[in-house]
């Protein structure tokens, strides 16, 4: 008997096998393992003389080769009853090891996707995209879902049919760590945010930032921001792109024709809507200057140098420092204050204090009716018809005196002028008519006159000295001149 090497052995595709050529009288038996031994194969070639091979001669040779594990049974079996048959047989699997599984990578999955805003405002991954609207950064709102961490695998390790084990490449952590403003629940699988704002990653850190600043211009680089927090742009709003910050926005610079939202303050240099910029703010809305804009406003409008020909309704004050308010329509539920209004021009200017602006649909509404009915009552023929338009008089009167309750509760129907109100100037306070004033100079205030009707224009006082008091205290003056008058005619 003899056992060597085998010399030229068959290879597979995928790796050379190196055998062991054992010889009988009747028979040459060669095992073969693979380099990593994970797969043992064996051939056999009957001799014409001499007795076959046994099986356990199979097993005797197998074990003297080194295979321990993962013997085949049904296979090894076999090979035997055909080997014992004189069959040839060639690079038969007999016995087949257990690879090492590699570990897998932590890694992180958003759940919660980028915003791509269209010009529609719908979310949208097709190619036709508005540049003025593009929007890739994470929206994110209190409880949102940010996206989940699928932790590592350490893998498994392998065993070759010689009993050795093979070592595994664990998975690798996630390199990533997990900021500020965000929690994880779901034994640190999920990433929930705890505030609203924007998702950032940066240096490997994912984090929730209630702040987003823009450092320059937005343009087409930066496309229209909508944001739930606060922005600050350190630069200009460009014509077009329009900025939505739920907690504030401020501007260094001047914005264009543009809509702007929040429900925070606003604050900026300037602002030429071109007739067509919006602003609609739920805080106050401070700048220098304010042209041919509409703004809505639940604080208020403080501009330091101008408001010209703008559409401006706020449930505040507007106040204007140091120039003047120019053109446009101007209704303040707590009164106005500028230095001047109009202009030596005489641009018609319109300025309206002590008025809920939201109260404007219903009032012209209910005057609209008024004047229905009246009409009616005019050509009722019965007095079923005359019963029935004087209950809904009644009742729409009901609903016009509702109003001016309402919004007399916080109104402050007052203007100051500081220099000069300019001709073609109107003012109107409360639920007054709309009276034209002449050119007059300043400095004064104009309150409403409860007694003979009209408007009161007297020394300036500063706004915070309500018209309410002012009146009433006039009232009390007038009342007791009166009753002093009467005094004395009967004395």
């Amino acid at each position: 008997m003899s056992t060597e090497p085998v010399k030229n052995a068959p290879a597979d595709a995928k790796n050379e096998i190196a055998g062991v050529e054992t010889r009988r009288l009747g028979y040459s038996l060669y095992i073969f393992l693979s380099p990593d031994k994970l797969e043992c194969r064996c051939s056999y070639v009957p001799h014409e003389q001499g007795s076959m091979m046994t099986r356990d001669e199979l097993n005797g040779f197998l074990k003297t080769s080194g295979v321990k594990e993962g013997l085949i049974a049904e296979a090894v079996e076999d090979f035997a009853v055909r080997a014992a048959a004189g069959q040839m047989l060639s690079m038969v699997l007999l016995a087949l090891g257990t690879a090492a599984v590699p570990g897998t990578d932590s890694v992180f999955t958003y759940i919660a996707q980028p915003s791509v805003i269209t010009v529609s405002g719908t979310e949208d991954d097709s190619s036709d995209i508005d540049m003025h609207n593009v929007q890739t950064f994470i929206n994110v709102m209190p409880g949102d879902k940010i996206g989940r961490i699928t932790p590592a695998e350490p893998g498994s390790t392998g065993r070759t049919v010689t009993a050795q084990v093979i070592p595994t490449r664990p998975g690798k952590p996630l390199s990533m760590k997990v900021g500020k403003n965000i929690t994880l629940q779901e034994d640190g699988c999920l990433l929930v945010a705890d505030i609203a704002g924007r998702v950032c990653l940066t240096s490997g850190e994912i984090l929730v930032a209630k702040e987003y600043v823009v450092v320059g211009d937005v343009n087409f680089r930066i496309g229209s921001i909508v944001f739930n927090g606060f922005v600050e742009v350190r630069g200009d709003i460009l014509d077009g792109f329009n900025v939505t910050a739920t907690d504030g926005l401020r501007v260094s610079g001047n914005i264009g024709d543009c809509q702007i939202k929040s429900d925070g303050n606003v604050s900026f240099c300037g602002m030429d809507g071109q007739e067509r910029g919006t602003i609609e703010c739920g805080g106050a809305v401070t700048a220098n200057f304010i042209h041919e804009a509409t703004v809505t406003c639940a604080d208020n409008v403080i501009a330091d140098i101008e408001l010209h020909s703008c559409l401006v309704n706020t449930l505040g004050r507007i106040m204007v420092n140091k120039g003047a308010i120019v053109g446009g329509s101007y209704t303040a539920l707590r009164g106005i204050e500028t230095k001047k209004a109009g202009s030596l021009a005489s641009v018609k200017t319109i300025l309206r204090a002590g008025f809920d602006y939201r109260d404007k649909p219903d009032l012209v509404r209910i005057v609209t009716e008024l004047e229905t009915v009246k009409a009616q009552m005019e050509k009722a023929q019965s007095f079923d018809d005359i019963d029935r338009l004087r209950s809904a008089r009644a009742g729409l009167t009901d609903q016009l005196a509702a109003i001016r309750q309402r919004s007399e509760e916080h109104a402050h129907a007052k203007v100051n002028v500081k220099s000069i109100l300019y001709d073609n100037t109107f003012l109107r306070l409360g639920m007054t008519p709309k009276y034209k004033i002449e050119e007059r100079a300043g400095p004064f205030s104009v309150i409403e006159n409860t007694i003979e009707g009209g408007l009161r224009f007297l020394p300036l006082t500063s706004l915070d000295v309500r018209a309410k008091d002012i009146e009433l205290a006039i009232v009390r003056e007038e009342t007791l001149k009166k009753e002093g008058t009467v005094s004395e005619k009967s004395g």
